[in-house]
């Protein structure tokens, strides 16, 4: 099974912007995500397609799971 931390953002034309971390930390909270969104979008880290990052959004951990056909 493998995850990653999927994080929303809203760029400066309210455009959806995702960006997926392989592999995040267990344990990982809600305002840690938050925290890292947030310092992405106030430091420029990252761009939208479109336009600079406005504002975070959410954060999810999202699990993936492969099982081999025999």
């Amino acid at each position: 099974m493998s995850k990653s931390l999927r994080l929303e953002f809203e760029d400066q034309e309210e455009n959806k912007a995702t960006i997926s971390i392989t592999e995040p930390k267990d344990g990982l909270t809600k305002a840690e995500a938050k925290e890292f969104g947030d310092f992405l979008v106030s430091n420029s880290i990252v761009r939208g397609k479109k336009a600079k990052l406005n504002k975070f959004d959410k954060a999810f951990i999202v699990t993936r799971t492969e099982v081999e056909l025999v």
